[in-house]
């Protein structure tokens, strides 16, 4: 009877104890999914917020090459505030450069005072980015 007792005991500590891994486990497990499903939402997110950066940038360049956006011509402020805008996308930086010295070679021909100042802009916001 006594080792009846004894080995009731000793399943029933093994069975608490296995239970108790099994609840460790189970635990790290759900760590484990939540800090993947975190990890993988932050990559989808910085994947979306590049995509719309890159639109963003794109608008920008085709507004001043274009000299109009949705609403029409631009005033000269709006053209010069995009032109500065460029700066705030150093990702981009080498293609910034190439571009805006297209626009300056295409506007070269045309003398007046509105593609002066724009050339100024443009020079300086080359050199912001250098």
């Amino acid at each position: 009877m006594e080792q009846l007792t004894f080995a009731t005991q000793w399943i029933g500590l093994h069975l608490n104890e296995l239970g108790l891994i099994v609840a460790v486990l189970a635990f790290l497990l759900s760590i484990v999914v939540l800090a993947f499903s975190a990890y993988r939402y932050v990559t989808v997110r910085k994947d979306e917020l590049n995509n719309e950066r890159y639109g963003k940038y794109h608008k920008l360049i085709r507004d001043i090459s274009t000299g109009s956006d949705g609403a029409g011509l631009l005033k000269l402020a709006s053209q010069r505030a995009y032109i500065y805008e460029l700066r705030h996308f150093p990702e981009y930086k080498v293609l910034t450069k190439r571009l805006l010295a297209s626009l300056m070679d295409e506007w070269g021909g045309e003398e007046d005072r509105k593609n002066a100042i724009l050339k100024d802009e443009i020079k300086e916001t080359v050199s912001a980015l250098r």
